[in-house]
């Protein structure tokens, strides 16, 4: 066995079992089998088998361009795989190469947060979290504020609900980006890379709101990221993606701890620097 020192937190790693099994609509909240994706002729999923459970934060690490945030893309439906099948929340979304007719309901449960946040400039904060419920789900402009309040509440923002995203800081903006995803109520948050172009204390900052989402609303989140940290202290689960294929599946513990994976190995060295 090797062990990975993470300096200042040791963590987790396994060999992933892909194995075909029914979802269990008590505890698996998605659950995608022999997902593939190409991208001008180049394979980036390669018959991947992944799994989520209700509540768990799950975090997924790689280098550029090995899969991860293919497959947060391809649960969020932004990009539809070339074949395999995704359940969400006990639903059949995408099957083959089609969405069910059950996909418009079941990603209703999703929200995924960018590392760009694609918050509107000319707009405050109040109507940036509000225009989408209001305009795609014809929310009362009165409900909408409630649950603008809310949101902002949850992750520490309620005092900036005037202000532009310009007057705000990248790490207030990361926030206002995760109550927006709150708005629709979700029960699974998709991040990619949202804290990459944070300081790292601002990051663990955003990453806390995570963690207390999880802890205190039941939110499972799948988080790709470069926080060993985060990784080690709050992920219930941990997947390395290695050219396009799941290397590594475990709880972090194993994956940081028993490690006999050189690749994790090798990933895990390079980014701690």
């Amino acid at each position: 066995m090797t062990h990975i020192n993470l300096e200042p937190q040791g963590e987790t790693v396994a060999v992933p079992v892909h194995s075909r099994i029914p979802v269990d609509t008590g505890q698996v909240l998605v659950q995608a089998r022999g997902l593939q994706k190409s991208f001008y002729h180049r394979s980036i999923l390669k018959n991947v088998d992944f799994d989520m459970h209700r509540g768990d934060i799950t975090v997924i690490i790689g280098k550029s361009g090995s899969g991860k945030s293919t497959l947060l893309r391809a649960i969020a439906g932004l990009t539809d795989p070339d074949a395999g099948e995704i359940s969400i929340d006990g639903k059949t979304v995408f099957e083959g190469t089609t969405r069910t007719k059950d996909w418009a309901e079941a990603s209703a449960n999703v929200g995924m947060i960018f590392q760009t946040y694609t918050l509107w400039p000319h707009m405050n904060v109040l109507d940036n979290l509000t225009l989408a419920p209001r305009k795609t789900r014809g929310i009362a402009a009165s409900e909408a504020k409630d649950r603008a309040e809310s949101a902002l509440d949850e992750v520490g923002m309620k005092q900036h609900i005037l202000s532009r995203p310009t007057q705000l800081s990248g790490g207030e903006r990361q926030r206002v980006a995760i109550a927006r995803a709150l708005m629709m109520k979700p029960k699974l948050l998709l991040c990619d890379e949202i804290t990459s172009a944070l300081d790292p204390p601002v990051a663990a900052e955003v990453l806390d709101v995570l963690r207390r989402l999880k802890e205190e609303d039941g939110i499972a989140v799948a988080l790709v990221t470069h926080d060993m940290a985060f990784a080690s202290k709050a992920a219930d689960r941990l997947v390395f993606f290695h050219n396009g294929e799941i290397a590594v599946n475990a709880t972090p513990e194993e994956a940081f701890d028993n490690c006999d994976n050189p690749d994790l190995k090798k990933f895990v060295d390079a980014v701690r620097f």
